[in-house]
């Protein structure tokens, strides 16, 4: 007689469920790869439009049986950007989540032609964002997007891009746009954005600065108290910062000034943008 391999019903579950975790950081690194393009405007105004039907602007996702493969060994973040001539998956017209700032069309863009690209890996195929399978995925989770217009602009990406399946609706504790929650009711998951464009403690120190972009006090080693206690009842956080550590910025570790960032003043160390960058990031995590 043969010998049978048995698997356990445990052992079935936590395949599964990192099957299911494996897919879900590919559909969210391939949200990240559409997402519009960042802008360095810091606030997130939504127009007062009631919309009850989601969008048909992608028909070409069936519906949640699409099966999304796996290539465990592919670098995703090795590839270049080619043609694609099936996008764009949404515009302005189509998604009421773009900000009316970021309506290139509108505002003079005489073509289309840069919404049409897609990231292509060396090693794989990135697969289409199938917005079923993500929602059947994260029903009855939560993801927030923390950090500055990155990641602002990558919700306002997964709302456009979920809109084929469902609207959600506002559910947010604070009328303060840069905090915003919405909720898929057909799927009890939550999505939410939280504005901290440096991660840590900032305060303004001059509005126009020496490059008329604002100086900036950041404390590198206090985290921003605005957002860690509001994400403590997520299963998913994506944080992003970056862009905002070019400008002008004082340096303050244990309270006491260490450096700047090109202040352009006397007797301050000029400390490069890497410096605050990575330890403000570290100290975040």
């Amino acid at each position: 007689m043969k010998d049978q391999d048995i698997e356990h019903p445990s052992m079935k579950h936590h395949h599964t469920t990192q099957k299911s975790s494996r897919i879900l950081l590919l559909v969210v690194l391939t949200l990240v790869l559409l997402t519009v393009i960042p802008l360095y405007y810091p606030l997130l105004r939504y127009p007062h439009k009631n919309f009850s039907q989601p969008s048909s602007s992608y028909d070409s996702v069936e519906d949640s049986s699409i099966v999304i493969p796996i290539n465990e060994n592919c670098d995703i973040f090795t590839g270049e950007w080619v043609p694609n001539p099936k996008a764009p998956y949404y515009t302005n017209a189509t998604c009421w989540a773009i900000h009316e700032h970021q309506n290139c069309m509108k505002y003079g863009r005489p073509d289309s032609e840069f919404m049409k690209w897609r990231w292509k890996p060396d090693g794989c195929d990135l697969p289409i964002f199938n917005p079923f399978q993500f929602l059947e995925i994260v029903r009855g989770k939560s993801l927030a997007f923390v950090g500055d217009s990155v990641g602002r602009n990558q919700m306002q990406s997964l709302i456009c891009l979920l809109s084929r399946v469902e609207y959600p609706i506002d559910v947010s504790f604070t009328p303060d746009e840069n905090f915003k929650r919405w909720k898929y009711t057909s799927y009890n998951f939550t999505l939410a954005t939280f504005w901290t464009p440096y991660l840590v403690k900032t305060s303004e120190a001059d509005p126009n600065g020496p490059t008329h972009t604002g100086l900036f006090n950041l404390h590198l080693d206090e985290v921003d108290e605005v957002w860690p206690s509001q994400i403590e009842d997520f299963d998913y956080v994506v944080i992003s910062a970056g862009h905002w550590f070019y400008r002008p910025c004082m340096y303050y570790e244990n309270r006491r000034l260490v450096g700047c960032r090109f202040c352009q003043m006397e007797n301050i160390t000029d400390l490069p943008m890497y410096y605050g960058y990575r330890k403000g990031v570290s100290d975040s995590f």
